[in-house]
């Protein structure tokens, strides 16, 4: 049984990171226009806030309180910057493509946590959240491609780009598959930590990466753009 309900955690932490390789498929395959690719950041930077703000925030504060949840906010942001800060020195040395690395470095800080979070809706025969599941899965789909988008106009291979984010659908999926048997035994202020670290974390990223990147080339329209994705967001939490 628990053999079965780790594989099936897994496969579902599979399922929500899969989306990632298809947006570095298209990103990395289609020759989409900047604005195009713009719109499509500001579209998912709405998705993620409102996953946020209507998933893991409430689920962080149900089982931690406000302590764990801002402790693990503030830790994910301070990681996320000192990622950043790490990634402008390679920049500054000529080794690296800021802006895509930046959004795979989110995809990571933020997909670990959340695939934890998928594979703990199993334990005491619980069920995996579809709200979170499917923004998670929309989510990704553009942190995917706008992260293959730039790292192909900074001369990354395309192998490179697939192993960078196969790696990261990988570590999802098994970050799923272990959240049941490490959590089982642990206070639910934990999880509530690595929720916040999760929220934290992808906040930085949006105000440093996604959205400047957006704003650059949609302008005014990224307000609407973000709002788009924000109540499409809010719309499938209702109707799931």
């Amino acid at each position: 049984m628990a053999l079965n309900m780790t594989l099936q955690a897994g496969l579902w932490g599979w399922l929500a990171a899969s989306s990632l390789l298809l947006g570095v498929a298209i990103g990395l395959l289609c020759k989409l226009s900047r604005k195009v690719v713009a719109s499509i950041m500001a579209y998912g930077s709405g998705v993620l806030i409102a996953a946020i703000c209507f998933e893991q925030l409430p689920d962080a504060l149900r089982l931690g309180g406000h302590l764990a949840t801002l402790g693990g906010m503030f830790c994910g942001g301070v990681v996320f910057v000192l990622a950043s800060r790490w990634l402008e020195r390679l920049q500054g040395s000529g080794k690296g493509a800021l802006v895509g690395l930046l959004i795979a470095a989110g995809a990571f800080l933020d997909g670990i946590p959340e695939s934890l979070g998928l594979g703990l809706g199993l334990l005491d025969g619980g069920q995996v959240s579809l709200v979170m599941l499917a923004a998670i899965f929309l989510s990704n789909l553009p942190e995917g491609l706008a992260s293959a988008a730039s790292l192909r106009d900074e001369g990354r291979s395309r192998a490179w780009v697939f192993g960078l984010w196969g790696a990261i659908v990988l570590l999802s999926g098994l970050a799923a598959m272990a959240g049941p048997g490490l959590f089982a035994g642990l206070p639910d202020t934990w999880l509530a930590f690595v929720l916040g670290f999760s929220a934290g974390a992808v906040l930085c990223m949006l105000v440093d990466s996604m959205i400047p990147e957006a704003f650059a080339e949609t302008h005014a329209l990224t307000g609407l753009i973000t709002l788009s994705g924000f109540m499409t967001a809010l719309a499938l939490d209702k109707v799931i």
